[in-house]
């Protein structure tokens, strides 16, 4: 019998470790057909110092694929237009792999995280996605891989129109 219950603790044990949050389609639903204002808080690369600009953004799902239009109001040539996929059964959002998805008190959190260069330097890229009812949120931290630690390169905070 304490074999058995050894056993089974190993195994619940290395299924919780192995186990990792998904996201689908549907946990972006309240997103659809939205329009949000708000701004990007960024480190300026040359001065170190953080700059904000204005920015509207419209969200909206398209078959299997998330689209974000954003604008910058003072910079319309730095406007982007962009789609992501949930791919590998909800573990990856778009080449993003999913570190966690938590859904409390009317806020959900979304960490992905993926590699790049940031400065010219490799880099692990984190990113945070915080939507509530009437607020967005995506904060992206990078973390040279010659460093442990991490700083936010910029934000975006939305509030919903």
């Amino acid at each position: 019998m304490k074999t058995l219950l050894t056993t089974f603790a190993l195994l619940f044990t290395v299924i919780t470790i192995n186990a990792q949050d998904t996201i689908s389609l549907s946990d972006f639903e309240s997103m659809n057909n939205t329009s949000w204002e708000g701004t990007l808080t960024y480190k300026d690369y040359q001065s170190g110092k953080q700059e904000t600009v204005d920015a509207t953004m419209q969200f909206k799902i398209e078959g299997d694929k998330l689209i974000s239009n954003v604008q910058y109001t003072y910079e319309p040539s730095k406007n982007h237009k962009g789609s992501v996929k949930i791919k590998k059964n909800g573990t990856y959002f778009g080449n993003e792999k999913v570190l966690s998805f938590k859904e409390e008190n009317g806020t959900k959190t979304l960490v992905t995280t993926y590699q790049s260069r940031d400065n010219g330097k490799k880099a692990d890229m984190f990113i945070t996605h915080t939507l509530t009812d009437s607020t967005y949120t995506v904060t992206k931290e990078v973390s040279y891989l010659d460093s442990d630690e991490k700083f936010v390169r910029n934000t975006y905070s939305y509030t919903k129109l």
